[in-house]
């Protein structure tokens, strides 16, 4: 399984939302590309001495120091590309190198502002892989997912992109929203946990029902009720109107940030 991470150049620790992305690759023994970039293209302060190794800023050659004694322990095969193409934007090069990963990793903190939301875009809207999205308590464990499940391009997308960890979970909730008008329920979530059974996936359907709630808030807390270590969903774009209308799952991620990480697929 090949996996890209952008990770922000720092002397500090290793943040949560990184480790999260090497023990991922450790449990689906898979390749780990770090994007060593800075990421906040608003900062256009320059550094305050020559930079002492290779071109690189103190930043980057401490977090890449860091970056390397975390794979060494964890047994995680792990590139770290520290150099770029300055012809192209940060979400450029994400997503180019995103087309050729099978996962990409993004560590967030509350609501995807600029620049991660663009981050995000680029991989999930450009490039066309899925995204896993890592809030700041992070914390690898594949002991309960939940997959939200509409039958739509996005949320099938989703669910494939997802199977390597599925198949290694305890136990997987398929949730389908039953009283919302976009949701395509019908027999198929049913049906699905009877074909992932075939793999060997312990799944199991619950449906939902949103009530006052707007879809994103009802998948949410269905993921605290079942004390989920990841939601897995589709990624789909509105117009901001149908937004407002009838609430999108992928706008309330945007605006809220995730509550727990989720892998996301358009």
């Amino acid at each position: 399984m090949e996996l890209l991470v952008q990770v922000p150049p720092s002397s500090a620790a290793v943040p949560p939302q990184i480790a999260y992305a090497f023990a991922l690759a450790g449990a689906a023994r898979g390749h780990l590309t770090a994007l060593l970039y800075e990421i906040d293209v608003l900062s256009a302060e320059e550094e305050d001495e020559t930079p002492p190794d290779e071109g690189l800023s103190a930043g980057q050659i401490a977090m890449r120091d860091r970056l390397e004694a975390l794979a060494r322990e964890s047994g995680v095969d792990l590139e770290v590309v520290t150099g770029r193409n300055y012809s192209f934007t940060i979400g450029e090069t994400l997503a180019d190198y995103a087309r050729l990963s099978d996962l990409v990793v993004l560590g967030v903190d509350g609501p995807l502002a600029f620049p991660y939301r663009h981050l995000a875009e680029n991989v999930l809207f450009e490039a066309g892989r899925p995204l896993l999205l890592a809030p700041p308590h992070s914390r690898f464990a594949l002991d309960r997912v939940v997959v939200a499940w509409d039958a739509s391009r996005a949320s099938t997308r989703a669910l494939h992109g997802a199977m390597p960890l599925l198949v290694m979970a305890g136990e997987v909730v398929v949730a389908s929203v039953t009283d919302d008008k976009e949701f395509r329920t019908g027999h198929s979530g049913v049906e699905l946990c009877r074909r992932l059974s075939r793999r060997g996936v312990n799944a199991r359907f619950h449906g939902v029902e949103r009530g006052a709630r707007n879809v994103g808030d009802a998948i949410g807390d269905l993921c605290a009720d079942v004390q989920a270590d990841l939601l897995v969903m589709g990624a789909r774009r509105h117009s901001r109107l149908r937004d407002i209308i009838y609430g999108s799952a992928t706008h309330a991620l945007i605006d809220q940030g995730p509550r727990l990480p989720t892998l996301l697929a358009n």
